[in-house]
């Protein structure tokens, strides 16, 4: 027995110079992203440091709110992730809820519960059309093409509103911050570039018409405004997504979102960037832009311009969301 009092004295010291949590317990709260290629971090340089999501928990970790109390981050985004795949089972809302569930159940800390959670979707259900057996691919025009868009904003509706429904109902204290998309494309000039901003424009209303839902208490953090006109300096190469500015720049907006302030910019920033309409035609009713028959070849043609963007630059998209404009769709 004496020879067990060192031993276990040992012992007693190791334990109390250890944690007393086990390894793994989570002592902090919680930021969850959720989202697409965005939010994993696609076009920065490191995009596990560099991309938004990053950026704004590295900034959130760093102030008064946590500084002391810890934050850990969940990013659960996936490249290529449409609004339907994040229902799907075991996709991202599932997940996100099991992380919320399962701290709300751990009795070893009172102040580790998901506070923040971002979420940024909406824009591989655009690139949706350009898939091969896409009807929009052969016709940008047709029928089948323009029914598939109208689709594509109908699911879209839908599924941000599920998915804000069931976090909200699951986190019903947490800070919720929605981003909205911007155009790749704009400040490029020409026909695509407006008829860009149209397809963007009307997608972005989809997403502020969801958020804008009071039972659902959630925040637009609006990125469309400030990238609008300066693709040039805030996309990446493959001029889709965010480069570090644009991430940088995203991160920002959605800090101030979370913060309920605006976003500290440069006096360059603060100014907007005059998109040149060129020969852009007046606004119609609803401030949408006309498109005259498509068997008018003068009119027509930045129409047809826009038919040979390249699919990943939205240009389908852009083609079927001015015609729905016109059609008053």
């Amino acid at each position: 027995m004496r020879r067990l009092l060192p031993l276990l004295a040992a012992f007693l010291s190791l334990a109390l110079l250890a944690p007393s949590v086990p390894a793994g317990a989570k002592e902090a709260p919680a930021y969850v992203a959720i989202g697409d290629s965005i939010a994993f971090g696609v076009g920065a340089a490191a995009p596990g440091e560099g991309g938004y999501v990053a950026l704004t928990y590295d900034a959130l970790r760093k102030s008064d709110r946590y500084r002391r109390r810890g934050l850990d981050l969940v990013n659960l985004g996936v490249p290529g992730a449409t609004s339907s795949d994040l229902l799907l089972p075991g996709g991202q809302l599932e997940r996100a809820l099991s992380e919320i569930s399962e701290r709300q159940g751990d009795i070893s800390s009172a102040d580790d519960n998901v506070e923040i959670i971002t979420i940024n979707i909406g824009g591989n259900d655009v690139l949706a059309l350009a898939t091969p057996d896409s009807p929009c691919l052969a016709d940008p025009l047709s029928t089948e093409c323009l029914d598939r868009f109208e689709e594509m904003r109908e699911a879209l509706e839908d599924n941000l509103t599920e998915v804000l429904r069931r976090v909200r109902g699951a986190a019903p204290k947490a800070d919720i911050v929605v981003l909205d998309l911007y155009s790749p494309i704009s400040g490029r000039g020409g026909a695509p570039d407006l008829i860009a901003d149209i397809a963007v424009g009307q997608i972005n209303a989809v997403t502020e018409r969801v958020t804008s839902q009071s039972e659902l208490n959630a925040k637009l953090a609006s990125v469309y405004p400030l990238f609008r006109g300066r693709a040039s300096v805030f996309v990446a190469a493959d001029n889709i997504h965010p480069n570090d500015a644009g991430h940088a720049l995203t991160a920002e907006i959605v800090l101030a979102a979370i913060q309920d302030r605006q976003p500290n910019l440069s006096e360059e920033l603060r100014t907007p960037v005059v998109v040149d309409e060129g020969d852009r035609p007046p606004l119609g009713e609803g401030g949408l832009l006309p498109v005259a028959d498509a068997d008018d070849d003068e009119s027509s043609l930045p129409l047809l311009l826009a038919i040979a963007i390249p699919a990943s630059l939205l240009g389908v998209a852009a083609v079927a969301a001015a015609y729905l404009a016109a059609r008053g769709r």
